[in-house]
């Protein structure tokens, strides 16, 4: 199972407990994914669609609680995008029970299901949270936090795209737009936003999990980034070494040990005898003992004084 359909999976179990949440998450369901189909005699019929048997339970359970409805739930078989089934939760509408519905603010005026944001049924943070699970339920996708960091929401219409971003911004979740081919995508790719995200919609299992990967991603990143940094400072150190080395022999074989001034001179035969040693190892070898700065400094002087000796004897 893949970790978007993990998280899809642990939102449908979650039943919020206050009746308003559970309006406003039903709210978003049926924007997104339910229809009023007219039938032949004329009855009217309510269809939400669900893509597994534990998004249709929750479905079924939300109309009959909220609504008072008594649904019943089919499977259907279509070839989409590989999935061959799907769930149907169907209810049978009278006067009454549409009645019942618009006063919920589940309908419009003219007993249509409202496709963009109620804002007076998403008024309080928990009503919020609970319009963006049916939200991600319907039309959210997640990567797994092994690869790149990226939470994206499908939608296709655009006053629909920016209320659920704003909705976000309202619960400090940072999120952008973007278009793909004719839709419009509400997406997160910050790692941090991304946790945020889902523990605003309270999947506490897929959270847990992400942070797990993102805390050994994290850890994993600084060890590579150290060993790089002390890689490439072993590098230049050997670098520096065998410069050291080539101009205090070619100074000794020009000039002789004598020609050396005194300070420089146990010093060079120190970086002789040793190419690999560091700066600090050779200053705690010298007699007394000099600390890394004070060594780096006469390095530099007798890099100084055999450049120019050199170039004199030319």
């Amino acid at each position: 199972m893949s970790f978007a359909n993990e998280v899809r999976s642990e939102l449908a179990h979650i039943i919020p407990e206050k009746s308003c949440c559970q309006i406003s998450e039903l709210a978003a369901l049926l924007a997104l994914r339910g229809d009023i189909v007219v039938q032949d005699n004329g009855k009217r019929v309510l269809q939400v669609e669900a893509d597994n048997a534990s998004a249709a339970r929750k479905v079924y359970r939300l109309l009959k609680d909220c609504c008072r409805l008594q649904p019943a739930v089919a499977i259907k078989e279509r070839k989409r995008f590989r999935q061959t089934r799907f769930y149907i939760a169907e209810a049978l509408l009278n006067e009454r029970e549409m009645q019942s519905l618009q006063n919920l603010g589940l309908l419009n005026d003219n007993g249509d299901i409202k496709r963009d944001v109620d804002w007076s049924l998403v008024s309080k943070n928990c009503c919020k949270r609970s319009y963006l699970r049916g939200v991600f339920m319907c039309k959210g996708f997640i990567n797994r936090p092994e690869g790149n960091y990226h939470l994206e929401i499908v939608l296709n219409d655009t006053r629909m795209a920016q209320d659920i971003k704003k909705m976000l911004a309202r619960l400090d979740v940072e999120a952008r737009l973007g278009e793909r081919k004719n839709n419009l995508i509400v997406y997160i790719k910050d790692s941090e936003k991304i946790g945020d995200f889902l523990r605003v919609v309270e999947a506490s299992n897929s959270l847990l999990n992400y942070e797990n990967v993102r805390i050994i991603k994290s850890m994993r990143n600084q060890v590579n980034r150290q060993v790089n940094c002390e890689t490439a400072n072993l590098g230049k150190t050997i670098d520096a070494s065998v410069r050291q080395v080539e101009l205090i022999e070619s100074l000794l074989a020009s000039q002789g040990i004598a020609m050396i001034p005194p300070q420089l001179k146990e010093l060079a035969m120190l970086r002789i005898d040793h190419p690999h040693s560091t700066l600090r190892e050779l200053g705690l070898m010298m007699n007394p003992p000099l600390t890394k700065s004070g060594v780096a400094y006469r390095m530099r002087k007798l890099e100084e004084f055999a450049e120019e000796t050199l170039y004199e004897t030319e």
